[in-house]
């Protein structure tokens, strides 16, 4: 398992997901300060240059939504996602679809001050994106209920960007559905993984492969 990774980008999602799989893994560093996501080679593999990307011994998936679907239904075990044939499947999918779809494309419009449309921008806007997410939270402490999924990861590291972007006001539940997600040991080992790999490329830029065995 090799994902393709650079500190302090989206492929953090991806890390969080693999630390709480506790599978063994592989970086493949993509120096986005160098452009190396505009390579040819990693083009193949995402052709809109964008990290997280995963190789799962030659079967490449590209985008955080995808990249965490397929882990989640590769690792059934782990309880990270929800298997066809529950009940809660639908549920499930339409959250890990939610953060490409309405939550980040809000946060972006609010960041740039553009003036939106909420009848014809499929995510309305930041409030309503709030709005849907403390609706799910009042059935449990995660998206679908009582069982944390793929789905908190994305969600919940969207969110905490948006915090730390002050595009959000902190207090309410969804702080607190951000702290319970981020007071997991898997979210504590991947931070800790993404920190150690900044100051460590900070110093000099790096490209190749580094094992990770968590």
């Amino acid at each position: 398992m090799k994902l393709y990774y650079w500190p302090k980008t989206r492929a953090f999602r991806a890390l969080w997901m693999l630390e709480e799989l506790r599978v063994p893994y592989d970086f493949a560093f993509v120096n986005i300060r160098a452009g190396d996501q505009n390579e040819p080679a990693f083009c193949r593999v995402n052709p809109m240059s964008k990290l997280p990307a995963l190789d799962d011994d030659g079967v490449t998936v590209a985008e955080s939504g995808a990249v965490l679907l397929y882990l989640a239904d590769k690792f059934p075990d782990a309880q990270l996602g929800v298997p066809p044939g529950d009940p809660l499947r639908g549920r499930f999918l339409q959250w890990m679809f939610f953060t490409g779809a309405c939550l980040e494309p809000a946060m972006a419009e609010r960041m740039t001050g553009a003036p939106g449309n909420t009848v014809s921008f499929g995510w309305g806007d930041l409030g309503r994106v709030e709005h849907a997410i403390e609706g799910a939270l009042k059935e449990g402490p995660w998206l679908v209920g009582e069982r944390f999924t793929a789905a908190d990861i994305l969600v919940a590291s969207t969110l905490q960007i948006a915090y730390m972007a002050k595009l959000i006001e902190p207090g309410g539940a969804l702080s607190d559905y951000v702290d319970r997600a981020v007071a997991r040991d898997g979210h504590e080992r991947a931070a800790a993984i993404d920190h150690r790999e900044a100051e460590r490329l900070s110093l000099k830029p790096h490209t190749g492969t580094a094992s990770v065995r968590p």
